[in-house]
């Protein structure tokens, strides 16, 4: 039983130290096998790496950084007595100076807010400057119907009162719209 363990072994070995050939065809391209198939392949001495990848590394946002570098902005209408518990507020999605493609002109807004949303407190959107008419209740927003081109966006906090209580910093973003041009009619 040894006997064929040591075999077993050996072959596997054998089989595993096996050369690698390069070579290219008559049409330009570059071929690898482990039995050459052309008087041209030459054994690779060194075979490249493994392709990897390896995120960009992004910091990580600490209690010892300010609000305003973190983009959070306490609005100027904002009193701490009147918003105790909300610490922070800030757009996930889209990014700072993201391009958005859809055509319909649907841009879906996420927001991170500590703690979370209060009965009788909404959330509204400030974009381009002027806040919505809307008031939303959830920290996902599907913004319809905007117009193509550049936008600053913003999201504020406000209490069952109507006062803003918290507000985040502006992201820009540009939202690319396809209109599809109408087809000749057939002659």
């Amino acid at each position: 039983m040894k006997i064929l363990h040591i075999s077993i072994f050996i072959l596997a070995f054998s089989c595993a130290h096996a050369e690698i050939f390069k070579w290219v065809d008559g049409d330009g391209n570059i071929h690898y096998g482990d039995q050459p198939d052309s008087a041209a392949a030459k054994p690779m001495k060194k075979l490249p790496g493994l392709s990897t990848y390896a995120p960009p590394v992004t910091p990580e946002k600490s209690e010892d950084m300010s609000e305003e570098d973190r983009g959070v902005v306490a609005s100027p209408a904002a009193d701490k007595k009147s918003a105790p518990g909300y610490r922070s507020i800030d757009i996930v999605s889209p990014e700072d100076q993201a391009t958005v493609r859809s055509s319909p002109g649907t841009v879906s807004v996420f927001v991170a807010l500590a703690p979370v949303l209060r009965e009788g407190d909404y959330l509204k959107v400030i974009l381009d400057g002027s806040p919505s008419k809307a008031k939303y209740q959830g920290t996902v927003i599907n913004l319809q119907n905007v117009d193509r081109g550049e936008h600053k966006l913003a999201v504020a906090v406000y209490s069952k009162q109507g006062k803003e209580l918290l507000r985040s910093g502006t992201r820009t973003f540009f939202l690319h719209r396809t209109i599809a041009k109408p087809r000749p009619a057939p002659r």
